[in-house]
């Protein structure tokens, strides 16, 4: 298949109550797609006003149109998933394929792209809602008729064919970090500045450890609260919760035990969250499962020494250029935040490295692994 590809791509996540990585995935990817010249893109969504900020300023790139369906998002994900009524072509016209980028999964009669950013709910129940459990479940049926499954992370693509999936049908296609927008300089140093000024009230004139997420289960902020009593000779260091809250978890509630150590910052701006990367000691990302761990990748290019857990798809991400401990014990994870904080030439060698690891993920390749993708499943779909 050559030419330019007409490519219908969701972008419902950018209005999420909290749009959160996946939100940030397919906003960046979008961008990077809709930069080449083999690829006509086309947002789709349903019924709404404004885009969300959550915890990042993500709204609709101005160089992509948009067409909003008349239903309410409730009414539309229902429909498509039971009757799968209204197919996308209906919304948009003629199209060469449909990308539901994570999340949904629309009706379409054209050959379609599903991305499947992770398995969480099956792995953790608990951390999932029942409700919730059930919506990701009926996602995840609709995605089995995708004829490509794109997915972040190789942990993610195995989590996959374990649940039944053809593998000849999965890709892994890598997030980035970096590039599309970028701030201005009134922007950036205004939120240098708050961040200066937010760690000056609060007494903080040192070594702080950071988090940067969505507030729920799965993101194991009491591990971490409790691996911060844990570190060797770093009892007076300061933690600083950086995000949203979620649900089923209350970061003010978790965090009580460090009492003024514990900085709660909550929801901020995009330049303020790369400002609160560089300004941090060490993030700490602890997290009992994701599908690829964009803050992790995000520390890194920021030059900022990361703690991650083993055995997930952060470990994957970070590639040897981060500590990594057992999420499931507070003193692992407390040993390692310790060992960056004790050791200057550690750190300096985890930033160093994690810049030359941060610097081989770019939303440049994810958009074309996006399109490799596409080919394959254009293939398939005429095969």
């Amino acid at each position: 298949m050559t030419g330019r590809l007409r490519v219908a791509y969701l972008l419902e996540q950018l209005w999420h109550r909290v749009p959160g990585g996946t939100a940030v995935a397919a906003f960046r990817t979008a961008e990077a797609l809709a930069a080449r010249d083999d690829v006509d893109l086309v947002g789709f969504t349903a019924r709404h006003g404004e885009p969300s900020t959550g915890d990042v300023s993500v709204v609709p790139p101005a160089d992509i149109s948009l067409v909003a369906s008349r239903l309410p998002r409730a009414l539309l994900y229902e429909s498509w998933h039971w009757f799968a009524l209204p197919r996308v072509e209906a919304l948009i016209g003629e199209v060469d394929l449909v990308h539901a980028s994570g999340g949904a999964v629309p009706a379409t009669r054209r050959p379609l792209v599903a991305t499947v950013h992770d398995l969480a709910w099956r792995r953790y129940p608990e951390a999932a809602t029942p409700r919730g459990r059930r919506l990701f479940e009926a996602w995840l049926a609709d995605a089995r008729r995708a004829e490509a499954v794109a997915c972040p992370s190789e942990a993610t693509r195995l989590d996959l064919a374990d649940a039944g999936f053809d593998e000849s049908r999965l890709h892994i296609v890598p997030l980035g970090v970096g590039g599309g927008r970028t701030h201005s300089v009134e922007d950036l140093d205004a939120a240098r500045a708050n961040v200066a000024a937010c760690l000056r009230r609060h007494g903080v004139d040192g070594p702080f450890v950071l988090w940067v997420g969505t507030v729920e289960p799965r993101k194991n902020l009491p591990g971490l609260v409790a691996a911060m009593d844990r570190i060797p000779d770093g009892g007076s260091v300061p933690l600083v919760l950086v995000g949203p809250a979620g649900w089923e978890a209350d970061a003010r509630r978790i965090a009580e035990p460090l009492g003024d150590r514990a900085i709660l910052v909550g929801s901020v701006s995009e330049a303020e969250r790369d400002a609160w990367l560089e300004a941090a000691t060490v993030l700490c990302l602890p997290s009992l499962h994701e599908g690829f761990g964009l803050p992790v990748l995000e520390a890194m290019a920021a030059g900022t020494p990361v703690v991650t857990s083993s055995g997930t798809a952060t470990e994957e991400v970070a590639g040897g250029a981060a500590l990594v401990a057992d999420p499931a014990a507070p003193g692992s994870i407390g040993e390692a935040l310790g060992a960056v904080l004790a050791n200057e030439d550690l750190a300096s060698r985890l930033a160093e490295t994690g810049l030359e690891r941060a610097a081989t993920f770019t939303w440049e390749a994810t958009a074309e692994a996006t399109v490799a993708v596409y080919h394959e499943a254009m293939a398939r779909w005429g095969g």
